[in-house]
């Protein structure tokens, strides 16, 4: 389990998404994306599997606004991005 924190700013209570990548063939795939807002504490469980994958990355988008330099046509990540995560490595 996760658990995002956003800190409060100016920005809080604005929607946030916070997307769950794995390996993909063209982009990386989005497994889960999670609604939230600024400035609270999201928590949430994804399954995931080292056989899918030796990588997860969490980002950070801004639903309301397009990203610049989008990805292939109605990928999820075609939204601004706020942050990203570390990758986590997992091991079968």
């Amino acid at each position: 389990m996760w658990s995002w924190w956003c800190p409060r700013s100016p920005r809080a209570g604005r929607p946030l998404h916070i997307q769950v990548l794995r390996p993909g063939s063209r982009a990386p795939e989005v497994v889960d994306v999670i609604e939230t807002t600024s400035g609270r504490i999201t928590s949430f469980t994804v399954p995931l599997n080292s056989v899918d994958g030796t990588w997860v990355v969490l980002r950070v988008s801004d639903p309301t606004q397009a990203n610049g330099s989008p990805g292939p046509a109605g990928h999820p990540c075609n939204d601004w991005g706020v942050a990203y995560s570390s990758p986590w490595w997992l091991q079968g």
